[in-house]
């Protein structure tokens, strides 16, 4: 296995981690939507292991943080901030340049 290959696998594998992060917090707080916005990652991010497509997905993901509905700009309460913090940091790693 390449070292790109392992980098993608890590990676991807974090930002699905956070976004069953996110999915619980927002089962908790009883959050529909954002608790939606964690299967809709888990669909761009399950079972990537090239770093194109890692990449493409990324840049879709990361959206979410440009507003509107649908936007992580308004959390509300500690637990979906840490969890949307979490996101976006996995997401950023998305972006790094040794995985492209």
């Amino acid at each position: 296995m390449s070292r790109t290959q392992l980098c993608v696998e890590t990676i991807r594998d974090e930002i699905i981690a956070a976004a069953a992060e996110l999915r619980a917090v927002a089962g908790s707080e009883q959050d529909e939507q954002r608790k939606g916005v964690a299967d809709w990652l888990d669909e761009q991010f399950i079972g990537v292991t090239d770093p194109h497509v890692l990449l493409e997905a990324t840049r879709n993901a990361l959206t979410l943080y440009q507003g509107g509905m649908g936007s992580f700009q308004d959390v509300g309460t500690g637990a979906s901030s840490l969890a949307v913090s979490r996101l976006r940091t996995a997401l950023m790693r998305g972006l790094d340049n040794e995985v492209r």
